[in-house]
């Protein structure tokens, strides 16, 4: 049976290759991928790369819906959450971590004290992090395992299990080629919390899917048209030339404006001296198969359409939410799926500060996914308010967080209390002028 150290190294060099590729494709740097050996060939000598990076679109778009404001802790623990937020920057390692479960399918933060005994929580690159669960419970953890380069003549590698942490390292400039090549460095930390301080979030459960699973095998096609386009569009500004004649003129011809040919005749036995050029192809072949894969990455990963093409700018609001809808809800997903991790790092830290809170106690708030059109969520509270719904209530359901509706309930009282003052003061002022006689 294998050790739970080459468990963490098979699953940690495993995903590696995977991972970094869905990372490369997100950040623009994607090779070009010919259907054949021979096309490969052809474009070898071709330094330039052209990219039409949609991978980065179908992420983004998503990723600006899922923004994580703050998280709601009891009273009791308000203060210290708040310490805590600001020391660890949750709301920093958050993006980060988000961007990274869309990408990977997966992503970690790792809470732990550090030497002032202050819980501190860090993102971790789902290629450097992984978690094993209990075969009989695949919602608690049995172990987690981490490693990173320490300097560059050694690998580090971490266990993290509920009662204590074991370390491991590795010498050398590359990475280990199987567990066997690290060693214990002979000591281990007592974790007295009784828990994995490793927590995992992912975009689904079932396994572990990146948003650009689908997108890729898309994405090379588009990088191959469009890099056949700029090859042919060169051969459109300068098109090939041929000349047919019986005399030597290799390298006695040149292409350049104004330039003038003397060409010898033909004899009038065999070819004719004859000059000419090849006809370029048309673009606009690319230009409508790139189009009609780019809509195909907006049917399959529910981007909205005007997210890779100008429709106009007089959509109504109601329009574009409408559009947007299979977006939101695909945000909204990933949202409810990020929560559960969310409740469990803030639990853990509070834990980590002598603060006991339950799962149920948290709540993490998230900025609603749908585009903010004032307009229409101005009209939606109109129509609630008239149909006889309380104004805080209405906002509710508009999605206001608590923190919203409570500065909505004090600005509510000020404004009665100057309106009372007002009012006051008015009576006042008219009994005044009653009183002497200038009514």
């Amino acid at each position: 049976m294998a050790s739970d150290l080459e468990l963490a190294f098979k699953a940690l060099s495993g995903k590696a290759a995977l991972y970094k590729r869905y990372f490369d494709y997100y950040d623009g740097n994607q090779p070009v991928t010919y259907s054949t050996n021979r096309l490969a060939e052809i474009f070898q000598v071709i330094d330039a790369v052209f990219t039409e990076n949609w991978c980065a679109v179908v992420i983004d778009s998503v990723r600006d819906r899922i923004n994580l404001t703050g998280i709601e802790v009891p009273d009791s623990a308000k203060d210290t959450w708040e310490l805590l937020w600001d020391e660890s920057q949750i709301k920093l390692e958050s993006d980060e971590a988000h961007e990274a479960a869309l990408v990977a399918g997966e992503a970690y933060m790792i809470a732990w004290p550090d030497e002032a005994s202050i819980a501190q929580a860090y993102y971790n690159d789902p290629r450097l992090a992984h978690i094993f669960y209990q075969a009989e419970n695949p919602r608690k953890k049995r172990f987690a395992a981490k490693w990173w380069l320490e300097g560059e003549k050694e690998t580090r590698l971490t266990l993290y299990y509920p009662d204590h942490l074991e370390y491991y390292t590795a010498k050398g400039k590359e990475v280990p080629s199987s567990a066997s090549s690290f060693k214990s460095m002979g000591e281990n930390a007592n974790n007295s919390y009784d828990e994995v301080p490793v927590f995992h979030f992912r975009a689904a459960n079932r396994i572990v899917r990146s948003d650009l699973k689908n997108v890729v095998p898309i994405q090379n096609g588009i990088n191959k048209l469009l890099a056949d386009m700029m090859v042919a569009a060169e051969y459109g500004a300068f098109k090939q030339r041929f000349v047919i004649s019986n005399s030597d003129i290799l390298g006695k011809l040149k292409n350049s404006p104004g330039e003038i040919w003397d060409l010898p005749a033909g004899d009038g036995m065999g070819q004719q001296t004859q000059a000419g050029q090849f006809d370029a192809t048309p673009l606009e072949n690319y230009l409508k198969a790139i189009d009609n894969l780019s809509m195909s990455i907006s049917s399959i990963t529910r981007t909205p359409k005007h997210y890779f093409f100008s429709i106009g700018s007089n959509l109504s609001g109601e329009a574009l939410i409408a559009m947007e809808s299979p977006l939101n809800k695909k945000a909204q997903d990933r949202i409810d799926r990020f929560i559960p991790a969310w409740k469990d790092v803030t639990r853990f830290m509070l834990k980590v500060m002598g603060k006991k809170v339950t799962n149920q106690e948290i709540r993490p708030v998230f900025d609603d996914p749908e585009s903010v059109q004032p307009f229409t969520e101005a009209q939606a509270v109109q129509m609630m308010v008239s149909a006889g719904i309380p104004l805080s209530s209405s906002c509710r359901r508009m999605g206001w967080s608590e923190r919203e509706l409570k500065d909505l309930t004090m600005d509510m009282e000020e404004q009665a209390k100057k309106q009372k003052t007002s009012l006051a003061e008015g009576l006042l002022e008219a009994q005044r002028r009653f009183d002497q006689g200038n009514v």
